[in-house]
């Protein structure tokens, strides 16, 4: 039976992979055939598992976003460069070659005038004199982002990472800033055209040069609409590139985090974390960032208001000094406002997703009442905080349009007075009041922001400090590598605390696990079960002692690599959208379809998924998990740990959840495993117990005992009894 659906192109090629039958597998479409010669011209020797994991889920095809998207999950940053074949310098090779014609190249080697490249339409590698590559088009070069970390993001160690990742925009940021820098110049000629049409052309009744300035008006007004737009443009490709590597490289730095930094933490405060940072991508969207780049030319405004009115220029000075001296003295008030409203509005989603997660729960004791009450409390909490903000944001919108409008009649006043006495032209008056809105509305928009701006700002700081947090070894290069799977290990007094100011949850554990064996690991709740199975999976380093797999420390051992070499059956099953095949394969990518059906079959569950009607193509996640009993899921995930050529399997609480029929299954698989794979398992069901080769006691996170699972269980009932 085949596993792979026709239309969908990830499992057709992975399936390709896995058999070695790429010579003989039509990719369908160019792109989708450049991907194999590329990597290899790249360098890669063993890239089936790497690109079996980089490829799309449930793709039809592949197109070039696709592929670039693969290279960078397999660590190359591409760049496009306009260039002609024979243009391309022999350094630049390889690249993928897009031609104006549609034809798709891989560029693999030049040799003088002699090009090794692979045709993506006929699917076949030739070498040619670079003369009859005569064409045009777009070459997309790769760079291996791990070699130039140094220069990117992270490159200058004196700036923070979002500082390193706007300094990589530093030329596309110098561009938008002469734009607005023009921008603001056509916006000072404006009101200087004004004044002459006012002062030369009605005053002097001379109707002439009328035509001639209306044009330069009207020029000067379709250039600053056109820079605006092209500003945007710009603007909107810098942000939605950040909002991108934001996104992607927070959430990639929260996968490679360890795991005590994350699972102690709720899913909602995890989740508020992450929206936070959303205030950043909404900076750069928002017109607060033209405020920014607005901002520095009020000074040139206010020096030209001063040339045209004199001393009537101070009173928009003054009233700068105002803003930013009302600003200050209203920021603390507004910013506590701003955390109560957001704490708020996070208390009431936390609650929230209890009610989702426990609904069952809440009904079954007949709490709706006391529930409904609190969301109630918490509504009401969220309503006034987020009254109170609004009534500060009020109060700052009108203050501002009173300081405005004071300073617009302020300088009218002045003005008139100067215009009456001759020191100043009637153009010149109508000229200063344009440029006074002019130099202030940015201050305005920058006054009413600062709440945004203090967001922004916070959630810079957050980034920066995620960021800087180290992640685990996961580079080829970090950590040793083991060429063979591990068959055994041991724990030397191992030591581990959660947290500095608490008491040890693990303290001097030792035992060790042989090959083949069967250890169960047993103890009450709170004893350390849980966490030493994780200890062994890698999910932990020991704080004291250590941890030994075949004689080889964990500590130098490549993280990604151990947990590869780890199947882990966790107490909590969790499948993930895709189908039951894509879920068993997820510690395996390179497993066959054969290897999935015997898998499904030691599980005990390939009758039950091939009288489903798609069989191992049937999707899994998000309400479709309830359509199916406890005991077939736990089966899957025991399945995707049969998949994996792991020689050493972690099960915690195996039993956890199931009938008596499911367990009954689940003991007939644990006894297939004894002696062909080492398998530690966390349990404190008698029966599971005695299964075991040798069973160790903990208490307190302590080892009370190792010896006989018999004697393990006594010890257990005996203090039961007690």
């Amino acid at each position: 039976m085949s596993i792979v659906k026709k239309n969908d192109f990830s499992e057709s090629f992975s399936e390709a992979l896995r058999d070695n039958k790429l010579d003989s597998f039509s990719a369908g479409s160019p792109y989708a055939a450049s991907i194999y010669p590329l990597l290899k011209a790249l360098g890669w020797q063993n890239i089936r598992r790497e690109l079996i994991e980089s490829l799309p889920h449930f793709a039809e095809g592949i197109d070039l976003v696709d592929v670039r998207n693969i290279l960078v999950n397999m660590g190359y940053e591409s760049a496009p460069m306009r260039v002609g074949v024979n243009a391309l310098k022999a350094e630049l090779y390889p690249a993928l070659y897009v031609a104006e014609d549609k034809g798709i190249f891989v560029l693999i080697d030049r040799r003088g005038d002699e090009v090794d490249y692979f045709d993506c339409h006929k699917e076949e590698a030739k070498t040619v004199n670079v003369s009859s590559l005569d064409v045009k088009g777009t070459a997309y070069l790769f760079t291996d982002s791990s070699s130039q970390a140094k220069s990117g993001i992270e490159g200058n160690n004196s700036l923070s990472w979002f500082g390193n990742m706007v300094h990589r925009f530093r030329r596309l940021l110098l561009h938008l800033f002469a734009m607005t820098f023009v921008i603001n110049l056509v916006a000072l000629f404006v009101p200087l055209f004004i004044m002459l049409i006012y002062d030369k052309v009605i005053g002097a009744k001379s109707l002439d040069s009328l035509p001639l300035l209306v044009s330069g008006v009207a020029i000067l007004i379709l250039a600053d609409l056109v820079m605006r737009y092209f500003r945007s443009t710009i603007m909107g490709a810098v942000a939605g590139r950040m909002d991108y590597l934001i996104g992607a490289e927070t959430f990639k730095q929260l996968l490679f985090l360890p795991p005590i930094y994350t699972e102690r933490s709720t899913v909602t405060a995890q989740l508020s974390r992450l929206k936070q940072f959303e205030s950043v991508r909404d900076f750069f969207t928002g017109p607060n960032a033209s405020i920014v780049m607005e901002l520095p030319f009020v000074l040139m405004f206010l020096i030209v208001i001063g040339f045209l009115a004199g001393p009537i220029a101070l009173v928009p000075l003054l009233m700068v000094v105002v803003y930013v001296v009302f600003g200050w003295l209203l920021r603390p008030g507004l910013d506590k406002k701003v955390m109560r409203s957001g704490k708020a509005r996070s208390q009431r989603q936390s609650m929230l997703i209890q009610t989702f997660e426990g609904r069952k729960e809440i009904k079954a004791i007949g709490n709706e009442m006391i529930w409904q009450g609190k969301f109630r409390e918490l509504s009401g909490e969220a309503i006034a905080s987020n009254y109170q903000t609004f009534i500060t944001n009020s109060l700052m919108t009108n203050l501002s349009q009173s300081i405005m409008t004071l300073t617009g009649l302020v300088v009218l006043a002045l003005g008139a007075i100067s215009v009456m006495e001759g020191t100043m032209t009637i153009g010149a008056l109508i000229a200063t009041m344009a440029l006074v809105w002019r130099a202030l509305s940015p201050l305005q928009g920058a006054f009413l922001s600062v709440s945004k701006f203090q967001q922004t700002i916070l959630a810079i700081k957050q980034i920066d400090q995620l960021m800087r947090l180290k992640v685990e070894q996961k580079g080829a290069f970090s950590g040793l590598m083991s060429k063979e799977l591990f068959t055994s290990f041991s724990v030397d007094r191992a030591s581990f605390r959660y947290a500095p100011d608490q008491d040890p949850v693990l303290l001097g554990v030792s035992f060790e696990a042989k090959p083949g064996e069967m250890v169960a690991i047993a103890g009450y709740t709170g004893s350390g079960k849980s966490t030493l199975l994780k200890l062994i999976a890698g999910m932990y380093k020991p704080q004291a002692g250590s941890l030994l797999f075949d004689g080889q420390d964990i500590r130098q051992l490549n993280t990604m690599e151990l947990r590869r070499s780890i199947a882990y059956v966790p107490q909590t099953v969790q499948v993930f959208h895709g189908t039951i095949a894509q879920n068993m394969r997820l510690n395996n990518g390179l497993a066959s379809d054969k290897e999935i059906e015997v898998a499904a079959e030691k599980a005990g569950i390939l009758e039950d998924i091939l009288k489903l009607p798609e069989g191992f193509n049937t999707r899994l996640g998000d309400k479709s998990i309830n359509k199916h009993p406890p005991g077939f899921i736990r089966a899957i995930s025991i399945a995707r740990a049969l998949v994996s050529p792991a020689q050493i399997i972690l099960f915690d609480e195996p039993g956890a959840s199931l009938d008596d029929d499911s367990d009954r299954q689940l003991m007939k698989q644990l006894e297939k495993l004894k002696g062909n794979r080492t398998v530690i398992m966390v349990s404190h069901r008698p029966s599971h117990i005695r299964l075991a080769d040798k069973a160790v006691l903990l208490d307190k996170g302590a080892v009370q005992f190792i010896g006989e699972p018999k004697e393990v269980i006594s010890m257990m009932m005996g203090q039961k009894s007690e």
